[in-house]
């Protein structure tokens, strides 16, 4: 495996500030879908599913038991 020196990484001023503004926007777009989501019908948001809603979208078809096994 060949060595090689580390790699210097500098914080600038307008990297902090850039970063910043980023965060907030995305903290405000997240906001602003939480209230979208309120609006939304619950099967629409993506509420949680049962586990046969679950089952046949995955194409999953579970044996059903039957009794006591006579082996």
């Amino acid at each position: 495996m060949i060595r090689r020196p580390l790699t210097e990484i500098t914080l600038k001023l307008e990297d902090l500030q850039e970063y910043e503004t980023y965060r907030r926007e995305q903290a405000n777009n997240s906001s602003i879908s939480n209230e979208m989501q309120e609006d939304t019908p619950r099967s629409l948001a993506g509420g949680t599913k049962t586990i046969e809603e679950i089952h046949n979208r995955i194409g999953y078809a579970p044996k059903k038991k039957q009794g006591p096994s006579t082996v």
